[in-house]
């Protein structure tokens, strides 16, 4: 018998959750939402039985894992209440709306080896690439960059910091994770917030400085009142560059000290992939009991950091860590 996974939250992220999971040929044992029009879209297009509840879901279902896709606000409540339950979860990202929801699931969560936490990017294609790179050619990383510009999501409540937490918080935790990825722990953050939007009341831009124990320094620069997009981002190692012109995709070079090209061409892979290799390590740490490679660990840590960035920012000083 295959894996029965159920689903809270089946807006957009949720929607790509239930797409690769057919994929996958994991079976849906309920899927909740608070909307109607979803439900009644999800039961014409999966044949799955659906809930208003998550916790009937999970009480009349009883699946062997569960993925968390609601608004990061939702996700205190919804993560604990599933690990107090004994099941295995599948956490978007970031694991709260703020570090003291992070905290709260990391502490229930420590020990378990039962809490995933969906930074894609750890299963994406070029970046794996390039972390295998780093670990055979490159060296240590001097610094890096990863510089976004583009338009705040259409949703009802991004704009709300105390529903999203913010436009790092929601969004930028995917750079912030791979920067802890590549070069390791942070140790101290300095960075400014504006807000441009009249009926944001989240930051809106951001530029930050992490400075990792090792002596890395990584910067992102974000925006989300861009009149044009463009995004590119990259690295300087002791023994090599990497530049790519885009984010999951794009024109890419890989180069040593001796100016010798490792690899260059244009990315491109269907983003379902990452998604799909993702939710196949899931499927093997409920199986085995192992503990997921990103796991409440490195969701408090990246929490920490945005923490540290909006700290920075209000008191206009370098925050340690």
């Amino acid at each position: 018998m295959g894996m029965r996974i159920a689903l809270i939250g089946a807006g957009n992220m949720g929607s790509l959750h239930l797409k690769v999971m057919k994929m996958a040929g994991v079976e849906i044992a309920g899927v909740c939402d608070v909307k109607d029009e979803v439900l009644r879209k999800v039961k014409e297009e999966y044949g799955v039985p659906v809930y208003k509840d998550y916790q009937e879901m999970l009480e009349k279902e009883s699946p062997d894992g569960v993925i968390i896709a609601t608004p990061p606000h939702l996700h205190r409540e919804q993560a604990i209440y599933a690990l107090k339950k004994g099941y295995y979860v599948l956490l978007e990202k970031p694991m709260g709306a703020n570090l003291q929801d992070a905290r709260a699931i990391y502490r229930r969560a420590r020990g378990t080896n039962r809490l995933m936490v969906a930074f894609s990017l750890r299963f994406h294609g070029l970046f794996m690439k390039v972390k295998d790179y780093l670990e055979r050619d490159l060296g240590d990383i001097l610094f890096q960059w990863h510089v976004a510009l583009g338009r705040t999501p259409v949703n009802e409540w991004i704009k709300d910091s105390r529903k999203s937490g913010g436009m790092i918080n929601e969004n930028a935790v995917h750079v912030v994770y791979y920067f802890l990825w590549y070069a390791g722990d942070i140790k101290k953050v300095y960075g400014r917030c504006w807000t441009l939007e009249e009926d944001a009341t989240i930051e809106d831009n951001a530029a930050v400085t992490f400075v990792h124990r090792n002596g890395a320094v990584s910067t992102l620069m974000q925006t989300w009142t861009a009149q044009h997009r463009w995004r590119k981002w990259g690295l300087q190692a002791t023994n090599g560059t990497v530049t790519v012109d885009g984010y999951l995709g794009g024109d890419y070079k890989i180069s040593t000290r001796e100016m010798r090209v490792l690899e260059e061409g244009n990315f491109s892979e269907e983003v379902e992939l990452m998604y799909l290799r993702q939710l196949k390590h899931f499927l093997h740490c409920i199986e085995t009991g192992e503990k997921p490679v990103v796991n409440e660990e490195d969701g408090l840590k990246v929490h920490r950091a945005v923490q540290a960035l909006y700290r920075s920012s209000r008191l206009d000083r370098m925050v340690p860590l």
